[in-house]
């Protein structure tokens, strides 16, 4: 099933806060970067880009979607599954359309812990919602109207990673730490290298939840 959605919030650039990752640096040597600003500024190049790798690790992102309009596969039974979709958690279906077609409510029942959206047995339109391409219309509310707070520490480690890694500078014996297709290099043996490691495993962790399958750290 495909879902094309017209995202109304617009993008974010972080998740967390400078302050976050500043806490998790405290008493690192940071001086291969710079001064205080200079730390802050780099803070401040990360966050658009690991913002985007925590939504690529989770499968999906953490802001709130409000009356987004999302076209979907019909599946050919009686249930449309948002969660595979990543549009989670969903907290209000306003409408169903079918080919143009509203689908009535009192047709339907949805399920929010699960994201899934089921006929009734005794739904007008039939049993099933009919197998086709992009032929149903949802316009719904979903998503985060505060970004967990493990989520926003996940980010904040990721970034703290990536400095400690810069700041050791450390070329030789490299390795790569990595969730899914977001990766930090570092020497593995290296002056910061353990907590390299930690901060990234941690950030997995927390994230691992959210996505469910198909994430590692290698």
């Amino acid at each position: 099933m495909v879902a094309y959605g017209v995202f109304s919030t617009g993008s974010i650039s972080s998740y967390c806060t400078i302050e976050q990752v500043r806490a998790l640096l405290a008493g690192y040597d940071l001086s291969r970067i710079g001064d205080t600003q200079d730390v802050d500024e780099r803070i401040q190049t990360l966050q658009p880009m690991t913002a985007q790798a925590v939504d690529r690790i989770a499968g999906h992102d953490f802001r709130w979607h409000a009356d987004e309009r999302i076209t979907v596969d019909g599946t050919g039974s009686d249930r449309l599954s948002l969660a595979s979709l990543g549009i989670v958690p969903l907290a209000q279906v306003y409408q169903i359309s079918i080919s143009g077609q509203q689908v009535p409510a009192d047709d339907y029942v949805v399920y929010p812990q699960v994201a899934e959206i089921r006929l009734k047995p005794s739904a007008s339109i039939g049993t099933n919602f009919p197998g086709g391409l992009q032929n149903i219309e949802l316009l719904v509310d979903w998503g985060y109207g505060q970004v967990p707070a493990e989520v926003s520490m996940a980010q904040a480690k990721l970034i703290a990673a990536q400095i400690l890694a810069e700041a050791a500078g450390e070329t030789s014996q490299t390795a790569a730490v990595r969730i899914g297709d977001y990766s930090v290099r570092y020497a593995r043996e290296g002056k910061y290298g353990a907590v390299i490691e930690r901060l990234t495993q941690e950030a997995h962790d927390a994230l691992y939840p959210y996505r469910g399958v198909g994430m590692a750290v290698v």
